[in-house]
């Protein structure tokens, strides 16, 4: 299976599992803006947690990137997250972060924290600028499915490395 198929089953698998659809998208949308004017509390609270964890520091270090760096990544995935259309293109966009963080040594352990800490941070961003349970599920829903995306890219990386290291196709 070429590797754009498979993002593409694994994009739908998980909208499918998390009854994802147009409605979904378009709520996040309608908020994205409201959101994107708070967009550096959000940031702030969700990097706050990334370099609490001494594992991330010691990353971050060894990859050279700033604090600076490090936020304009999250404000550019941020904007992806809210604005984008959850299709191919974009799930390929995702895919490739998961990847570039599975080839830096970034544990899937600590995407997962940083997925939460995004959620928490969005979730009171949303009750700050007053939106609805509705805008919390959808938001919700499209961060989880960002973060599958992104881990879907560190099972590729495996099998990938698996096939090199081994010979055999896992």
């Amino acid at each position: 299976m070429s590797l754009d198929k498979d993002i593409e089953r694994m994009s739908e698998e998980t909208k499918r599992y998390l009854e994802i659809d147009e409605e979904d998208v378009r709520r996040v949308h309608e908020i994205s803006d409201k959101l994107l004017e708070i967009s550096e509390e959000i940031i702030s609270g969700a990097l706050s947690s990334l370099l609490s964890s001494e594992l991330a520091s010691k990353i971050i270090k060894e990859s050279g990137i700033t604090r600076e760096r490090a936020a304009e990544a999250f404000a550019e995935w941020l904007r992806e997250a809210l604005k984008g259309d959850y299709d191919l293109e974009h799930a390929k966009r995702v895919f490739m972060i998961g990847l570039a963080h599975a080839r830096h040594g970034v544990h899937r352990r600590l995407m997962c924290l940083c997925a939460g800490a995004w959620l928490r941070e969005l979730l009171k961003a949303l009750e700050e600028v007053g939106e609805s349970i509705d805008s919390a599920i959808s938001l919700s829903k499209l961060l989880i499915w960002n973060l599958v995306l992104m881990l879907h890219g560190y099972h590729v990386a495996r099998n990938e490395s698996l096939k090199r290291a081994s010979g055999i196709s896992p």
